[in-house]
């Protein structure tokens, strides 16, 4: 029988499923190669835009959590050294976050203060971050804002 791969997701390890299985055939792939979704969420999309020359916008939409914050680590790196004036990060759209955003807010807000950037985050539309701060009691360690327009001011 013929062997082809499966969907690779960002969630499972790629598995070889047979090709042609019929029915009453069991599925043979084992449960932990689709775990369920999050109602809303998904993968962690990421658009990097640069509205003047001294201002980066990162775009996030979809989940932040422990397995999506390093992508969106690795894009902010960069930028919040070699960035001369502003960084934005857009979660306006983000559908879920963990604990992972928190650690992941606090290390560039760190790294920003060290390259003398201004690191913005704009707080999604449903209020996720801005509980996860409150329960953090984080609030006042980044500077927020409730839209982009408001951001890139």
């Amino acid at each position: 029988m013929p062997v082809t791969p499966a969907r690779t997701t960002t969630d499972a390890p790629t598995l070889d499923v047979p090709v042609g299985a019929g029915p009453g055939i069991p599925d043979r792939r084992p449960p932990e190669a689709s775990p369920p979704r999050r109602a809303g969420g998904g993968a962690l999309e990421l658009e990097l835009h640069r509205p003047d020359p001294r201002t980066i916008l990162l775009s996030a939409r979809g989940e932040i959590d422990a397995g999506s914050a390093g992508r969106l680590r690795e894009l902010l790196w960069h930028r919040l050294s070699s960035c001369t004036g502003t960084v934005v990060l857009d979660l306006a759209a983000i559908t879920f976050v963990d604990t992972a955003c928190l650690h992941l807010l606090d290390q560039c807000q760190r790294r920003a203060d060290q390259h003398d950037i201004s690191f913005r985050v704009v707080l999604d539309e449903r209020g996720l971050l801005d509980r996860l701060l409150e329960l953090a009691d984080a609030r006042v360690r980044f500077l927020t804002f409730a839209d982009l327009p408001s951001a890139l001011r």
